[in-house]
């Protein structure tokens, strides 16, 4: 009885992976026909078929800022730094508009942004004040997207969020302006030294009001 136990799992087994193989033959017969009759045959190669050919390929997501094309894909690991060297670049340029101090924001940025927060800290410096930012960030995506100012930057990181700007007089330390602002912002980055750094930027403010 126990050899017939086994020839009959051995037969159920064989049935499985039959009928396993048959139904990934099938997908991938109804996904080349699909295609065929759409006239986009080529891409069968993004079809995603688990095992035989998973699609993306572990370890990559698709390019969120270019998503028309399914070939354009995107390294986990690569997206997950370019993000944390984001949140650190962020706090060094908060640290440097408090202090007033344009050196202090010289491993955060390059290029246009550290120009644009440069001559930021200038204009506050000239008129008296350091100013306080508190950002709340509901949203970040990370891809790749060239800069338009310098094609050659590739590294996007899109923010959604809101926040507070205030300026403090530097003499007296109170309060003179505070701003709340809904915002989208997107901060092109570029490898330096082994890590990203915030190369150019562009904030578009989606609501606010002075207080």
């Amino acid at each position: 009885m126990e050899g017939a136990h086994r020839v009959r799992g051995l037969v159920v087994g064989s049935w499985t992976r039959i009928l396993v193989t048959a139904g990934v033959i099938l997908a991938l017969w109804v996904a080349f026909v699909s295609l065929a009759v759409s006239g986009h045959l080529g891409d069968l190669r993004y079809v995603n078929v688990p095992v035989l050919h998973p699609y993306p390929p572990a370890g990559y997501v698709q390019n969120p800022f270019n998503v028309a094309d399914k070939g354009d894909l995107i390294s986990v690991t690569e997206a997950a730094t370019v993000k944390a060297d984001l949140v650190r670049d962020g706090q060094l340029e908060l640290q440097a508009l408090e202090q007033g101090d344009p050196a202090a924001h010289d491993n955060a940025d390059t290029g246009r942004a550290s120009a644009s927060l440069s001559a930021l800290i200038a204009k506050n410096n000239a008129a008296g004040v350091y100013e306080r930012e508190t950002v709340h960030v509901s949203e970040v995506v990370v891809g790749r997207s060239a800069d338009p100012n310098d094609p050659s930057i590739m590294w996007l990181v899109q923010e959604r969020g809101s926040g507070t700007i205030a300026d403090y007089s530097k003499s007296t330390n109170s309060l003179v302006r505070q701003q709340s602002i809904s915002f989208l912002a997107r901060y092109w980055l570029q490898k330096v030294g082994g890590r990203y750094l915030i190369a150019d930027v562009l904030i578009t403010p989606q609501s606010g009001a002075n207080q």
